[in-house]
């Protein structure tokens, strides 16, 4: 990591920290981001990347499960970088962002069905790689560590996804910019926090004491003792604080400033490796499945529930060892998170990557055909997504609900839309409507997030849509497509041809039909929704048929039976277990172990699960309680 201007005791104290952690996790973990010596700017460990691409230049790594990986090349050095990826399971993804290659792996690619496997309580193989804190997890964390309003990750690379999130180890890489980039926010930080009146609430809470040059080293000892606890999400041991000290007396001495000191000793808090990545010790080479600590568990729930660190409740519990799998607390904490306002970032954060809310975004229908749609249509489309997985959630309501639930959330934009009264409504509030008698009765599948990001801008795409429902929902996505695949003919307005019939003509081709034929009839039950989302009946002047058939005879017709179809297919309770535990443990599901694993923590909840029994089912799983070594 370059120096820091006027401070070189701190690069020095900074380089011994990533040694120590270097040696502590030797065989613990394999460390996404490359080589490189401590204080380069790479992940410590001098690990190689097993799962993202190297950032800082070409590269390409093997992503788990059978994936084929992704690949990355860097453009403008270690500035910039773009990259895309792509699994033999299912979707490809791409991305640009400054030193970081991204690219969206499929799920699956082993070639195994997640329905056909045999359900066991044996846990699989598979180990987390080191993960450092991702852009949303490290702006919470300084959020709640130094009561800052700042958000440094904007100034970030953005984070690579694999498996569909940006939690797994494997594509959280480490490169020389974004060591750049900490070391200029833990400045910013330090620096407000310090500039603080010395009455201000937020500095008194971390700063118990006023350090001088007389009571440094017992004024700091106290400080720091309390901070690191908080910045490593364990307590810290004497020799660390120790060390942390040492750099702040020998600056103190050396510049006879004794605030430059201070500055500097949590300026190195803030560039540890043990604040910037989740750290999990244990035994290095045990292959086995170990506990994990009531710190480490302490960590995980936090992370995994509110995407930031644990709260003195949450560490008061761990202080008292009673998180641990014997312990007596655990549940209740699971219970008390949920409950918190904090726990509206699992929703952002799982849901919004899950279930493409976070794609929104992206969505630009065409001007031209759509003209209705505003900022402020594009604004309440991913709200109604988050208020309604909230309710299912809050409300103890079974899995299914996401499909089979006839109402929803929405404010007057929202509903206008939706062609639903508007009286009692709010412009900038959501509220739940009843969705009975309408179209809409296919719970997730007739909100617009689903309906808008499986679409071009200029029409409908019942291969999206389908592919989405057979990977987000039933996780057995279709095969990638073969090579030189002919394109779809452009839909010419006015032909008098349905979208429908130009996939159909499409699909007359036998080299496409394989794969079309388990996609299409899934999409076409939906083509009653436009590229916007607003419901229809007509397209392109002809009556729309929105009926499906499978290869094997089941047939649906419209959302609320295909709706209901993935609402009763055994793969759907494996499939969102499947998915939130990924998200959970930060770590791929997909090898045939993996997905037999999966299928008993979905079994042992029983047929009418909940989703609040889900998280518990997760939290409590031995994949999330329990840490391997090296191989």
């Amino acid at each position: 990591m370059r120096k820091t201007t006027g401070s070189a005791p701190l690069h020095h104290g900074l380089v011994m920290v990533f040694v120590a952690l270097s040696s502590a996790c030797t065989g613990t973990s394999s460390v996404p981001g490359g080589s490189g010596t401590p204080g380069s700017g790479n992940a410590p460990g001098g690990g190689t990347s097993s799962g993202g691409a190297n950032s800082s230049g070409g590269g390409s790594a093997k992503g788990s499960g059978g994936h084929t990986g992704s690949t990355g090349s860097g453009s403008g050095g270690a500035s910039s970088g773009s990259g895309s990826g792509s699994a033999s399971g299912g979707a490809t993804g791409s991305g640009t962002g400054g030193g970081s290659a991204s690219g969206t792996s499929g799920t699956g690619g082993t070639g195994v069905s997640i329905g056909s496997v045999q359900p066991t309580n044996t846990l699989d193989p598979g180990r987390v790689v080191l993960r450092r804190l991702n852009v949303t997890e490290y702006n919470n964390t300084v959020r709640d560590l130094l009561g800052t309003a700042m958000v440094p990750g904007t100034t970030f690379p953005g984070d690579d996804v694999n498996d569909g999130f940006d939690t797994l180890g494997e594509a959280l890489s480490f490169s020389d910019i974004l060591g750049a980039q900490m070391e200029q926010a833990a400045t910013n930080l330090v620096n407000e926090l310090l500039g603080r009146p010395a009455t201000d609430p937020i500095r008194t809470k971390i700063l118990t004491c006023t350090p001088t040059a007389a009571n440094l080293q017992t004024c700091l000892t106290t400080i720091m003792t309390a901070f690191m606890k908080n910045a490593y999400r364990r307590p810290a041991t004497a020799a660390e604080v120790s060390d942390v000290v040492s750099l702040a007396s020998s600056i103190t001495t050396s510049s006879g400033d004794v605030n430059r000191g201070v500055n500097a000793a949590f300026k190195m808090v803030l560039l540890s490796p043990y604040f910037i990545f989740h750290v999990e010790l244990g035994a290095p080479t045990d292959a086995a499945a170990t506990p994990l600590n009531d710190y480490e568990l302490a960590s995980r729930l936090s992370y995994f529930l509110w995407s930031t660190m644990p709260d003195p409740t949450l560490m008061q519990a761990a202080d008292a060892t009673k998180l641990s799998p014997a312990g007596a607390d655990l549940a209740t904490q699971v219970d008390r998170m949920l409950t918190d306002p904090k726990s509206q970032a699992f929703i952002d954060n799982f849901v919004g990557q899950w279930l493409w809310s976070r794609q929104v975004s992206g969505v630009s229908p065409d001007p031209a055909l759509f003209p209705s749609v505003d900022q402020a249509l594009l604004d309440a489309i991913p709200k109604e997504t988050s208020a309604f997985f909230k309710s299912l959630l809050t409300g103890g309501k079974p899995l299914t609900d996401l499909l089979l639930s006839t109402s929803t959330f929405v404010n007057t934009r929202l509903a206008t839309h939706y062609g639903l009264p508007t009286t009692g409504l709010s412009a900038t509030n959501f509220s739940q409507v009843s969705l009975a008698n309408t179209p809409r009765t296919g719970g997730i599948l007739t909100q617009e997030t689903f309906l808008t990001t499986t679409s071009q801008p200029n029409r409908t795409s019942p291969v999206k849509r389908g592919e989405w429902i057979l990977e987000q929902m039933l996780c057995d996505p279709p095969p990638s497509p073969p090579p030189n695949v002919p394109m779809l003919p452009t839909m010419v307005v006015g032909s008098g041809l349905t979208g429908r019939a130009y996939l159909e003509a499409h699909v007359q081709n036998a080299y496409c039909a394989s794969c079309h034929n388990s996609i299409d009839p899934i999409g076409f039950t939906l083509e009653n929704f436009d590229a916007i989302g607003a419901y229809r009946t007509m397209d392109n002047g002809q009556s729309i048929d929105a009926s499906g058939v499978m290869p094997d005879g089941t047939s649906f017709n419209g959302p609320a039976e295909i709706a209901k179809w993935v609402a009763n297919d055994p793969r759907f309770s494996r499939c969102v277990t499947k998915q939130m535990v990924t998200y959970a443990v930060g770590r791929s599901f997909d090898s045939p172990e993996a997905l037999s694993y999966v299928a008993g923590m979905a079994g042992s909840m029983g047929g009418s699960a909940t989703w609040t029994q889900l998280v518990h089912t997760v939290a409590t799983s031995q994949a999330f309680l329990t840490r391997r070594g090296a191989q």
